[in-house]
């Protein structure tokens, strides 16, 4: 199911990603400038953006779009494109490598395909709804860590200051009661790292649905479990998330109430 979409998203997921590995050769920190919120953005942003709308829009011309960066182009239509052309633009700007293109269909308010592509590790993550979920073609579970001091869990905070204090108190409680807990600034990466098993667990207050939507995908299909911070079911409207595997996260979740998140 969602043969053409995934086929078409993988191919401008790595035709922007590769874009923006070359860019991020060449890049001088200068080059950035903000929008509100503080927030950076580079021409890089822009370019990597029109070159999936562009293609999106040609091949599924019926379809709406949600992007970071040009906002909602809406149709009549139950499918949805959500689009993060650049997730990690400071790490961009600053010569760090971790950073991602992630592009997200949706039929009314279900994510049903995904990919988020990492040029400079040269690593795609892809799904389909009950299709599994693959990185560079092997399949990929989450972690069966099941003690929380043997855990490692990821953390991102969304705009404004009560999203960021939520955040400094998830890292100074799981610091101290998991093995680590870090933040990497790029939520694709990081979403998809806990479908991998490569970490245990991902929490985050206020992010944007392109921030998040395609790991919630691959967390699912990779067998994990993701709710808000109140344990419902994540979905599109979700102001939180907490996702992991179905050991830890319920451990999570307690370890969040004890800190008066959840």
């Amino acid at each position: 199911m969602y043969n053409k979409e995934l086929k078409i998203t993988k191919q401008v997921a790595k035709e922007a990603g590769e874009f923006l590995r070359k860019e991020f050769l060449l890049w001088k920190r200068g080059n950035a400038r903000y929008k509100k919120h503080m927030e950076l953005v580079t021409w890089v942003d822009e370019k990597a953006n029109k070159i999936i709308l562009s293609k999106l829009k040609k091949h599924f011309p019926k379809y709406a779009i949600l992007s970071e960066e040009s906002g909602l182009q809406d149709k009549p239509s139950d499918y949805s494109w959500v689009v993060d052309p650049l997730d990690g633009t400071t790490n961009f700007t600053i010569h760090h490598p971790l950073f991602a293109t992630s592009i997200s269909l949706f039929y009314k308010n279900e994510v049903v395909m995904a990919v988020s592509y990492l040029p400079v590790l040269k690593e795609m993550y892809w799904a389909s709804k009950d299709g599994g979920v693959y990185k560079n073609n092997e399949k990929i579970h989450v972690s069966s860590k099941s003690a929380l001091r043997e855990s490692i869990i990821s953390y991102n905070h969304g705009q404004g200051r009560i999203n960021t204090k939520k955040s400094f108190r998830i890292f100074e409680h799981f610091q101290q009661k998991a093995l680590k807990c870090r933040n990497f600034h790029c939520t694709s990466m990081q979403t998809a790292m806990v479908a991998a098993g490569h970490i245990d667990g991902y929490a985050v207050s206020g992010a944007k649905l392109w921030d998040v939507a395609a790991g919630m995908l691959f967390i699912k299909e990779a067998g994990g479990v993701v709710t808000d911070w109140k344990n419902k079911p994540w979905s599109r409207k979700s102001k939180t998330v907490l996702a992991a595997n179905p050991k830890l996260h319920k451990i999570y979740l307690r370890e969040l109430k004890k800190i008066g998140l959840a």
